[in-house]
């Protein structure tokens, strides 16, 4: 199911783009005929070059100027398969109805730029979701606070970071966990965009997500470690009462399929059966990735902490995210373990949300009942 899913949103993206530059360009003739049909199917046809030419610009010349119109280029990515969406609307408004052809076109553009006016609004805010979290053998109430998928680099930039870690000082966080993708291309080594890092308050600990193996990001952990955050590979470490487990990204066994995972051995199954647990010490893991659930219950952990997913980030998406992942977003009781996956505070392709929204999440670990102290 997962490995379909992944490849039903490729086949969706580019049958959208058919759609785009065939139906999109006919019905925009058809409301406004004053303007040629080949006229309309060159415009969209552009507008689908730029969009495709912006990425692969973005990851090339990481500049300032690129990034601005790398923004701009995810915008038009979202607006047109919108546009497409609202022109089939209308025109099956026109076939039921008598309105007018003109006014019908320019209300089906305006919904579609509305929803994405909408979406970039979203797309720059944060906001702080609170989760309260039972925990076996926890003696005394602990406050993580989880950043993921910041994607810092492009479309988001040294500013909306500082942002992040304000509102995460904000919290007073015990802990503060980076469950990874902070970074997207090399544009996140320049100009200080990792520096407010440095202003984190509390202790703090990072695992790498894909993108942290990018290609051109030789030496982001470097950064990411010179900002005093821990980066945890594969290790444990004793703090506030708990283990806390850092995993880096990789498939959950040599039999997983993961289209992002590194060309090594390791595996969570692999990595797991290596562990040194103590077993009257809760067990809270970090993965980037929410896979391998199985062998880190088998493990006796209490709390899996993960990201990745972005919830889909944007409509349609949000629902295709729910086949590819088991556990798509939010708190999910996995028998002995709980499993929490965060939305993620960024995103890829557009500055947008619509279905799901940038968040930090505040995970209040309390002893669960009978537990810890009396």
């Amino acid at each position: 199911m997962k490995k379909s899913a992944g490849i039903f949103a490729y086949l969706a993206i580019a049958a959208s783009i058919v759609l785009e530059v065939t139906y999109g360009a006919w019905r925009l003739h058809v409301h406004f005929n004053a303007v040629p049909l080949w006229m309309f199917r060159i415009v969209i046809t552009g507008a689908v070059v730029y969009v495709f030419a912006m990425f692969i610009a973005v990851f090339k010349f990481p500049n300032r100027y690129v990034r601005l119109f790398g923004i701009v280029a995810g915008y038009l990515a979202a607006f047109l398969p919108f546009m497409t969406f609202s022109l089939a609307v209308t025109h099956l408004l026109v076939l039921m109805v008598s309105v007018s052809l003109f006014w019908s076109g320019v209300a089906a553009l305006t919904v579609a730029f509305s929803v994405v006016v909408v979406g970039a609004v979203l797309g720059n805010m944060v906001v702080v979701r609170e989760t309260i979290i039972p925990i076996a053998k926890l003696r005394q109430e602990l406050t993580i606070l989880q950043i993921s998928d910041a994607h810092i680099g492009v479309l988001y930039g040294k500013s909306y970071l500082s942002k992040i870690v304000d509102k995460a000082n904000a919290q007073n966080p015990d802990v503060v966990v980076i469950t990874g993708d902070l970074t997207e291309t090399k544009a996140a080594l320049g100009q200080g965009m990792l520096t407010p890092l440095a202003n984190i308050q509390a202790p703090s600990y990072f695992v790498e997500g894909n993108h942290e193996s990018f290609p051109g990001l030789n030496g982001v952990l470097d950064v990411i470690r010179q900002q005093n955050v821990r980066i945890l590979h594969n290790e444990i470490v004793e703090t506030h009462g708990i283990q806390l487990i850092g995993l880096d990204y990789m498939k959950a066994d040599e039999h997983a399929y993961d289209m992002h995972a590194p060309k090594n051995n390791n595996t969570v199954k692999s990595v797991f059966s290596d562990m040194e647990i103590k077993p009257d010490v809760p067990v809270i893991v970090l993965s980037h990735n929410p896979t391998g659930v199985n062998y880190i219950t088998e493990s006796g952990a209490a709390l899996m902490i993960s990201g990745h997913t972005h919830k889909g980030q944007v409509f349609p998406f949000t629902l295709i995210t729910k086949m590819a992942f088991d556990y798509h977003g939010g708190l999910y009781d996995n028998g002995k373990m709980k499993v929490f996956v965060s939305g993620g505070v960024g995103g890829v392709i557009t500055r947008m949300r619509l279905g799901s929204f940038n968040e930090i999440n505040l995970l209040r670990l309390v002893p669960e009942s009978g537990s810890g102290c009396a």
